[in-house]
C-alpha cells in the first residue's frame, strides 16, 4: 500500500470528463503523474476509456484515461461515503510529468 501512495498528491483539481464529450464535472481526491482518483458518483464501468480535461490555475491538460475501478454509493450517502473512480492516464502529454513534479514541489 505504501508503494501505491508514493507520488500521489492529495490536491483538488477540477476535471471535466466523458466518453464522447466532456459532459461531466468532478474534482480530484488525489492525483499522480500516472493517474487520478476522481471523487464523483457519476462513474463509468472499469475498462471504459474517458476523455479528460484537468483544469489548473494557469493551464489545462487534455488526455485520455482508463477506468481501473469505480464505486457508486446511494445518492443520500454520497457526501458521507467515499465514491468515485480510479483512472490510469493513457499516453499523457509529454509536458504532463514535468508539470506535475513542479506543481507538487517534487523538482
Amino acid at each position: 500500500m505504501e508503494k501505491r501512495n508514493n507520488g500521489r498528491a492529495r490536491k483538488r483539481v477540477r476535471v471535466r470528463y466523458g466518453t464522447d464529450r466532456l459532459e461531466k464535472t468532478a474534482f480530484t481526491r488525489d492525483i499522480s503523474a500516472t493517474g487520478v482518483f476522481l471523487q464523483t458518483n457519476s462513474v463509468f464501468p472499469p475498462g471504459t476509456t474517458l476523455q479528460l480535461e484537468l483544469h489548473f490555475p494557469d493551464r489545462t491538460f487534455e488526455m485520455w484515461a482508463r477506468v481501473m475501478w469505480a464505486k457508486r454509493v446511494p445518492a443520500q450517502l454520497a457526501h458521507v461515503l467515499q465514491c468515485g473512480m480510479g483512472l490510469h492516464f493513457l499516453q499523457p502529454p509529454v509536458d504532463w510529468a514535468p508539470f506535475f513534479r513542479q506543481w507538487t514541489g517534487g523538482g
